[in-house]
């Protein structure tokens, strides 16, 4: 389903009296989905698969390395750069994803956040009728049934008034989330809270704010050390961060596909690679009797690094003597 809608609000099956909530709702849910899968920079599910696809590809390499002692990814200078490049990604997204400002930004945190506000919205009639759909599907699909009757096959609506089994899906599933049995169906029905507290649990018990808070002290800020001692006890290992990962995708489909009736990410989390992923694996790094040329390089390398910090004093003090600003 789209995050946009075909009918108008007096168009979908609610009462005139009822059209404010359920304008309400549409434009909440509009914004929400559009965190959740269409913002051009930022939507959580983009960012979510990028996290599964670095995950995957670091394991990947990880086993390379565990399968073979002689492996070049045993190299120092490699394993460094690929575990650091690792752990900022993975840290600095999560930490994103959890931002918990109110400030004009896109994370997981807040978009809970504002469900939780906006949580009296989610009744039945809501859920059903947002954009088009007929809240009495059963007497949609007679109608239908008698209309073509002894008549040749036909394709049902899957939206609008028409779509009767999208509507008997959505009832179904409201069912669930809220153990309503569906012979005492009312449009006034409303989610439980507690749906909205599990999703939060698993928020909680993710780890993942604990990483946001490392990720201040060590990664993007030099935190003093106050700042470390509150965390001195997390240490990050790529079995935190695949755990994190994976509770906040499970929040995300939580809300997406079942809260918003909007449809997941089930099964398709995981980019599909538009290339070869293990193109060139099977090369060496360093042709064979390489080491010369290789050291060569790393003391130009290193002289150039050291060579920053020439004519620091005679800079300093020159243009102290001129009186220069």
């Amino acid at each position: 389903m789209h995050n946009d809608y075909d009918y108008s609000v007096a168009q979908c099956d609610v009462a005139p009296e009822k059209r404010g909530a359920l304008q309400s709702y549409r434009d909440k849910r509009r914004l929400w989905l559009s965190w959740i899968d269409t913002d051009e920079h930022h939507a959580i599910w983009r960012g979510l698969s990028s996290m599964v696809w670095t995950d995957r590809s670091f394991k990947m390499l990880t086993q390379f390395a565990i399968n073979d002692e002689d492996n070049a990814l045993h190299n120092t200078l490699l394993a460094q750069a690929l575990i650091d490049g690792h752990v900022a990604t993975q840290v600095l997204a999560i930490r994103r994803l959890m931002d918990n400002s109110n400030s004009d930004i896109i994370s997981l945190r807040r978009l809970v956040k504002d469900i939780r506000r906006n949580f009296r919205l989610f009744t039945r009639e809501n859920y059903i009728c947002f954009d088009g759909l007929p809240y009495d599907y059963e007497a949609v699909l007679r109608k239908e049934m008698i209309e073509h009757a002894g008549k040749a096959p036909f394709w049902g609506q899957t939206s609008g008034p028409g779509a009767h089994g999208t509507s008997r899906m959505a009832h179904e599933q409201f069912d669930r989330l809220a153990g309503i049995d569906p012979a005492k169906r009312s449009r006034e029905d409303r989610l439980p809270v507690s749906l909205l507290a599990t999703i939060e649990r698993w928020l909680d018990e993710s780890g993942a704010d604990e990483l946001a808070d490392w990720s201040h002290a060590y990664l993007a800020h030099a935190g003093g050390p106050e700042a470390r001692k509150r965390i001195d006890d997390l240490f990050v290992t790529a079995n935190k961060l695949t755990d994190a990962m994976k509770a906040l995708a499970r929040v995300t489909e939580a809300i997406s596909a079942w809260l918003l009736f909007a449809g997941g990410r089930s099964y398709s989390l995981m980019p599909t690679a538009q290339f070869n992923p293990f193109e060139k694996l099977d090369k060496p790094i360093m042709h064979a009797g390489g080491e010369d040329d290789a050291y060569k390089l790393w003391h130009r390398l290193s002289d150039e690094a050291n060579r920053y910090l020439e004519g620091v004093e005679d800079e300093l003090i020159g243009r102290a003597k001129s009186g220069a600003p």
